[in-house]
């Protein structure tokens, strides 16, 4: 199994009024395209939130996006960056078509641990600060 995942979804949890029409979106794009990377999917799931550390009012976390299995460093097939770089544009004509934000991040899937690495706030991501930041920029 590969140790990182990719995850790319929108940024809040007030998504009642655009959750239907935004995982259709996601779902045409992961099934309208073939992957190099590895398996992607669509992430719709609202999570409870913890009591102790949270106040009546508070919003539960939703993560609704673009799961990717990136290959494991060193063995990584040509041209795998090629898929987030497509998730990134599609990411930026979402953001356009719903005026939302996006994150992009990695996920250890041995440690559970994920950490938000970029930013989609314009139709115009920065490939090349992205590719720097995931650490794939020499194969741009």
């Amino acid at each position: 199994m590969s140790r990182h995942t990719l995850f790319a979804y929108v940024d809040g949890s007030d998504l009642d009024d655009i959750a239907d029409a935004l995982q259709g979106r996601l779902r045409a794009f992961v099934e309208g395209r073939r992957w190099v990377a590895g398996k992607a999917w669509v992430v719709n799931q609202r999570l409870e939130y913890d009591a102790s550390c949270s106040k009546p009012e508070d919003i539960p976390r939703w993560d609704l996006g673009v799961n990717l299995l990136l290959p494991d460093p060193g063995v990584e097939l040509a041209g795998w960056f090629a898929d987030v770089e497509a998730i990134a544009r599609f990411l930026g004509t979402l953001h356009e078509e719903f005026g939302r934000d996006f994150l992009i991040g990695i996920a250890d899937n041995q440690t559970g641990i994920g950490e938000d690495l970029y930013s989609i706030d314009d139709s115009s991501p920065d490939l090349e600060k992205l590719a720097e930041i995931i650490g794939a920029g020499s194969i741009c």
